[in-house]
């Protein structure tokens, strides 16, 4: 199949009106263009030396696991790096000493359309300084590799944590620079804002229709088929269940030493899924949950990515799980991304209502009765902040 063009924002960016500002740079492995060169490379290139870089969650390069802080490399190119996910909550934000180096800041990094994902929620930790140093935000948007389709919930403020500050749905079906402006709006910020936009970019689109490389986000996101089953497999984390981490296929196996995953794929393919096939699997994590114990579980195949509604998916799976589960502890109860005062599973669901369907078990029915509901009013309230409109 002839793959469509399409260009993000770095491939359209000049660097040639920065040339006498002091510039920061938000960004990570990810951020290249169509040919593979890196923005530190195009910036220095254009004579334009960023004085400092912000490095995310996982680190300039995808080296730590989630949840691990970063221990940065000092520099790129001699350009000082600055961790933004260390051993507390405080590292998140940016220290005070950093901020008077630049007056704009570049931001561009691949998300993968999940409000869980961690990238864009720095970015947003972000904003509240760059507002009050009046500080200028360039973003050279991505695509949405899962495209613009939403599902979910919107995040309730009282679960709002670092896997979820918008109050965007769990698949907020926006690109990077939709969802930054959209939280600018909300929050009322007034510090200047641009956006170089994505060109040949289709809303209903999976970013392997394009002629344009993919490179793993994160350690645990290799495939555009694991980021399409994440807005539901992320909910994994919240339970004693592997998703697979520490394996060559996260989020595609999920299971626990417990399970006969030959009952476990007839009872859950009975449950009729649209868009998953359930295939009995046997694994074994070198680390994170149940490290080297077989677990016995399940292989996740995504046979329809138009049918497939991965939130509604996996809560229906987990609910499936938790009844089959002898004995054990089903929920996480370590503390999550600094938060321990609320459930892992709470701050991933995000909404009290949808918290209470899953803790009892709801029907599927019932379960995207409410979430329709949800997204519909969802898309009336982002309809301002989107960039690129349906065909």
């Amino acid at each position: 199949m002839t793959k469509k063009p399409l260009l993000c924002g770095i491939d359209s960016f000049s660097f040639d009106p920065l040339k006498k500002s002091k510039v920061a740079l938000m960004v990570n492995h990810t951020t290249i263009d169509q040919s593979g060169k890196s923005i530190i490379t195009k910036a220095i290139e254009s004579g334009v030396k960023p004085a400092l870089i912000y490095s995310l969650e996982h680190g300039f390069f995808p080296v730590a696991q989630d949840m691990e802080a970063v221990d940065e490399i000092p520099s790129l190119f001699n350009i000082p790096i600055i961790s933004l996910y260390g051993t507390s909550v405080n590292t998140l934000e940016p220290p005070a000493d950093t901020l008077s180096q630049f007056d704009t800041l570049i931001y561009d990094v691949q998300d993968i359309g999940s409000r869980y994902y961690t990238y864009l929620s720095s970015l947003m930790m972000m904003m509240p300084f760059l507002e009050k140093k009046q500080k200028e935000l360039i973003i050279l948007d991505r695509p949405n590799p899962i495209g613009g389709f939403v599902e979910g919930a919107r995040l309730q403020p009282k679960y709002r944590s670092f896997v979820g500050i918008a109050d965007t749905l769990q698949r907020h079906g926006m690109t990077s620079a939709e969802v930054a402006t959209y939280y600018y709006k909300k929050e009322g910020f007034t510090f200047p804002i641009a956006v170089e936009k994505l060109i040949g970019w289709e809303r209903e689109s999976y970013l392997d229709e394009y002629d344009y490389p993919w490179i793993p986000t994160s350690p645990n996101m290799p495939t555009i088929d694991t980021a399409v089953l994440y807005p539901g497999g992320c909910l994994v984390e919240g339970t004693t269940l592997s998703e697979g981490r520490g394996t060559t296929q996260p989020f595609h196996l999920i299971g626990a030493p417990e399970f006969d995953e030959f009952i476990l794929a007839d009872t859950l393919s009975k449950l009729e899924i649209p868009g998953l096939q359930f295939l009995p699997m046997q694994f074994r994590p070198a680390f994170q949950k149940h490290t080297n114990t077989v677990c016995g579980g399940l292989y996740l195949t995504v046979t329809n990515r138009a049918k497939l509604r991965p939130l509604r998916a996996f809560i229906a799976l987990l609910i499936a799980m938790r009844s089959m589960m002898k004995s054990g502890t089903f929920l996480r109860t370590k503390p999550y991304e600094f938060i321990d005062d609320i459930p892992a599973i709470e701050l991933l669901l995000g909404h009290e209502t949808l918290i209470e369907l899953f803790t009892r078990g709801a029907s599927y029915r019932e379960i995207d009765i409410f979430l329709s509901s949800e997204e519909k009013r969802y898309k009336n309230a982002i309809a301002s902040s989107l960039l690129y409109k349906s065909e």
